[in-house]
């Protein structure tokens, strides 16, 4: 008998998520109202994690077995093996409510928008959400002014739905790379159509692992996606229209990365980038701040603040 066709594929990468992943799983299954299909892609696990999805046995699990090759590899096969007309990504530690989904779908429902997003709740910190709960629901034609209003990072990677091909004409995720493939997806999907936002909280992330955005051995990572957003600036694959915000972003980007070289103790570095590669009129006040950060002065004064800050 031939398996009915889900409506929507829920990808989740798994690596070492033993703890996490019956209870991420379940979360999946729980969806209520859409037609779905759940696959698990084990990156060359080395706990009990693949063991433990195996032997749920629910109906539509599927599990694929893959040798360690990163997030973005394992979130690409899951998509290449996908059979949904739309792709939910949900990280092996977050988890759903049950209409998570059913919620996504209808914001879209009878639109021309390529992907909807919820807001996520923070496990650690139940009552301050990703984004402001003050930003009301809303189609999303500019995802760079939107990501600017709501903090530089509105997406998890567990709060989005999108169309299959779009991920696809996209070029879908960056591989080999450690840290900063979903920002670059987010951006790059960004130029195929419009976003939905819900403001709904439907989405938990685990933010009990690390924020920081380093490499395995610890050194802060260039964002690639900057670059990478100038280029698309420069190409014929992005609207006109969202040239000016898209710059706007990607000089968000690079002051993020000064902020972390800083607090990482490379003054230096964060000078050079700041005064190399970023434009101090998009964002004067972080500008000014962070520049100041670098000077011995600044070092004293900030770190004044932060030993105060932690005596209150």
């Amino acid at each position: 008998m031939t398996r009915q066709t889900p409506l929507v594929s829920i990808v989740i990468p798994l690596y070492n998520k033993a703890d996490f992943i019956l209870r991420t799983v379940a979360s999946a299954a729980s969806q209520l109202d859409v037609a779905f299909e759940i696959i698990v892609v084990d990156d060359g696990s080395t706990d009990d994690g693949a063991k433990l999805v195996h032997n749920a046995g629910l109906e539509g699990l599927f599990l694929i077995a893959q040798e360690n090759a990163g997030v973005s590899a394992a979130r690409n096969r899951g998509m290449t093996a996908a059979r949904g007309k739309w792709i939910a990504f949900l990280d092996a530690d977050d988890v759903w409510s049950c209409e998570h989904l059913a919620t996504l779908l209808k914001a879209i429902d009878g639109s021309d928008a390529i992907a909807a997003f919820s807001n996520v709740r923070l496990q650690s910190r139940a009552s301050c959400p990703l984004i402001d709960p003050r930003l009301v629901a809303q189609r999303v034609e500019d995802y760079f002014s939107f990501a600017l209003r709501s903090g530089g990072y509105p997406i998890s990677s567990s709060s989005i739905i999108a169309l299959k091909d779009k991920l696809v004409a996209a070029g879908l995720f960056v591989e080999g790379i450690s840290t900063g493939e979903d920002i670059d997806m987010w951006c790059r999907l960004a130029c195929q159509g419009a976003f939905f936002y819900t403001a709904k909280l439907t989405a938990t992330y685990n933010d009990a692992r690390s924020h920081t955005r380093c490499s395995a051995s610890g050194t802060v990572v260039r964002p690639f996606s900057a670059q990478r957003l100038h280029d698309l600036i420069a190409s014929d694959e992005l609207d006109p229209r969202l040239a000016e915000s898209g710059r706007r972003y990607a000089n968000f980007l690079m002051l993020e990365y000064a902020r972390q070289l800083l607090d990482s103790g490379q003054y230096a570095d964060a000078r050079a980038v700041l005064l190399g590669e970023c434009v101090p009129r998009y964002d004067p006040k972080r500008f000014l701040k962070r520049l100041i950060r670098t000077t011995s002065f600044g070092q004293t004064l900030f770190g004044l603040g932060q030993t105060h800050a932690r005596q209150a």
